[in-house]
């Protein structure tokens, strides 16, 4: 049997990741309405080395009907099914709105009696050209707080007999439960790749600004000396009047730094603040680590005319002292857009470098000694790199574990995996350094021409499902005829296999006779030997 397949780099060492390393998966959008089909999905999950799931805890579904009266009927019945599927459960306090940014299917509003609080300018962001905007509570409302206290401790109360199954919990810290401002917004006109809006045009985030210059700088004379202006009056203090201007001069001056310090401390002190309640609330309870997301903002990272801008807008000013906060509230950092590469980081009007903006962060985290998990930004489809791409991020740079975006994109409804599986297992799940058997195998008497080598292809995940695109290889071979290569594998799974010859044209020859059978052992590690077959 031959054929012409572009055998992709794989990834296969797992020394350099982190001893603690685990896989989740993200679970759906949607309500599940098939409970029984759904276990079958986690088990198929679970039976692939994935460790846990991650599940939004909609505030727009179980806390809809009013103030503290809350509704987790649901919730209960989904996390029995995880139990039952034998997962961890990594709860995210959803107190985000859903609909309208990518990747979303459904429309999960804030609960409508949330806005009746207080008034629209005390509790929602305004951008730039005067767009409201209710994708989350405004961090300038004071009794923020208060509401997620609430939500907090309800579930603190139902869930404590779920402890065992929760792995670690999640807060919102706004637009798609990430700790940013709402900038880039596509129902406000925004389109990729835009800087997107300033957030910070309500009276109270005005007034909030106001007051930090007031406190930086006492005296109105104090402002101008530093900012070579000639105000009279705190109030005539604002955020930039022309957005664009802004950012290709205006960001460098002393006002400039002043008015991104500020914009950014909004979101680190909302960080704390709800950090805090977070920890009363489930620490005593469930005694499991508490983190947080920041978004990949990848775009104009090296624009020549407003470079960063995209992630200023969004609040990202100094990721050190973003961290600091990080750090400060005892929380683990998630960071997204591991399967990009910076193919476009000098590409008008790109300009986007993930890939480096990855490495900073978590050169940031590690010196920091902050817990850091990675994510992909966007589903991943018949693209192999972009699963290379993040197990080289996760094996180079320390990560704690690895959510993937989403569950339907590697099991099918009924359970079955995708064709997606296998290179997500192959590239991330064997990363798991205590929850795979690191297996030798050696062929011996295969026999190659110069350019061609030995590979593994096999009937589980992690050895492709038959699919020679994901064999695992190559093998070495340190006294030829006779090749080796040790594949990590999970345990106790009985598999099927086969040797391959594949060239680096891609042309392929496979071993003869029936399939080989192996067991492979549940702890410690394992070895099978073959001998090629003509």
């Amino acid at each position: 049997m031959a054929s012409l397949i572009f055998v992709s780099s794989i990834v296969t060492a797992n020394a350099s990741v982190a001893p603690n390393f685990k896989v989740f998966v993200m679970g759906p959008l949607e309500k599940v309405t098939d409970f029984n089909a759904f276990k079958n999905q986690l088990i198929t999950l679970k039976n692939n080395g994935v460790y846990g799931i991650t599940t939004d805890i909609w505030w727009g579904y179980v806390e809809n009907a009013g103030e503290n009266q809350f509704d987790w009927s649901y919730y209960k019945t989904y996390a029995d099914t995880v139990r039952a599927a034998g997962l961890k459960w990594v709860p995210i306090m959803s107190t985000h709105a859903c609909g309208g940014n990518v990747g979303d299917t459904v429309n999960i509003p804030i609960p409508s009696w949330v806005w009746t609080k207080d008034t629209q300018d005390n509790m929602q962001y305004k951008d730039e050209a005067g767009n409201w905007d209710n994708e989350a509570v405004s961090p300038w409302y004071s009794g923020l707080t208060q509401l997620y206290n609430e939500f907090y401790s309800s579930f603190a109360s139902n869930f404590s007999s779920y402890k065992d199954i929760i792995a670690k919990i999640y807060i919102s810290g706004g637009p798609s439960g990430e700790l940013r401002y709402p900038s880039y917004n596509p129902s406000h006109g925004w389109t990729y790749p835009g800087r997107g809006s300033l957030q910070c045009y309500s009276k109270a985030a005005i007034t909030s600004f106001q007051n930090a210059m007031k406190s930086k700088y006492g005296t109105i004379a104090a402002v101008n000396s530093a900012w070579g202006t000639s105000l009279t009056d705190f109030s005539q203090i604002s955020p930039p009047t022309d957005g664009d201007n802004f950012f290709t001069n205006g960001y460098k001056t002393t006002y400039g730094n002043d008015f991104l310090t500020w914009y950014q401390s909004v979101l680190t002190n909302e960080l704390a603040n709800i950090a805090s309640v977070a920890h009363s609330c489930f620490d005593p309870v469930f005694n499991a680590p508490i983190g947080a997301k920041i978004a990949g903002v990848h775009w104009l990272y090296n624009s020549p005319t407003m470079p960063h801008a995209a992630e200023y807008c969004a609040g990202y000013y100094n990721y050190s002292t973003l961290l600091d906060q990080f750090k400060a509230s005892n929380l683990a950092m998630t960071f997204t857009c591991l399967e990009m590469d910076d193919s476009n980081a000098y590409v008008s009007p790109y300009y986007s470098a993930p890939m480096t903006l990855v490495h900073y962060v978590a050169n940031l985290a590690n010196n920091k000694g902050i817990v850091h998990n990675g994510e992909n930004a966007l589903a991943i489809s018949n693209n192999n790199q972009a699963y290379v791409n993040c197990a080289n991020e996760l094996t180079g740079y320390n990560f704690s574990g690895f959510t993937l975006l989403r569950l339907s994109n590697i099991v099918n409804s009924y359970g079955s995996v995708t064709s997606e599986m296998a290179p997500f297992v192959i590239n991330i799940v064997t990363l798991t350094p205590n929850g795979t058997i690191p297996v030798t195998f050696t062929i011996n008497n295969a026999t190659t021409y110069y350019g061609q080598n030995i590979y593994i292809v096999g009937s589980t995940s992690d050895l492709g499902n038959w699919n020679t695109t994901y064999a695992r290889g190559p093998a070495s071979c340190p006294n030829y005829p006779t090749w080796t290569i040790t594949i990590n594998l999970l345990p106790g799974e009985q598999i099927q296999f086969k040797a391959v010859k594949i060239d680096s044209s891609g042309n392929i020859i496979w071993e003869g006779g029936s399939n080989h059978t192996y067991t492979v052992p549940t702890s410690g590690t394992g070895s099978v030997t073959i001998t090629w077959q003509n």
